[in-house]
């Protein structure tokens, strides 16, 4: 992959770890979706941190 497609792939993660967090604290959802919610924004931020590092 070049850098480029690099740098593509990581803002869009990025985009969608802050709809996701908007989403997340902005509306209701039950509890198991909001477990796996949580889950997805952790494992967004860890593949983000990975890609920057």
């Amino acid at each position: 992959m070049t850098v480029e497609e690099l740098n593509k792939i990581i803002e869009v993660k990025k985009m969608d770890l802050e709809e996701c967090e908007q989403e997340l604290y902005n509306r209701y959802y039950p509890s198991i979706v909001r477990v796996a919610m949580m889950n997805y924004i952790l494992s967004l931020k860890e593949q983000i941190k990975e890609y920057e590092a």
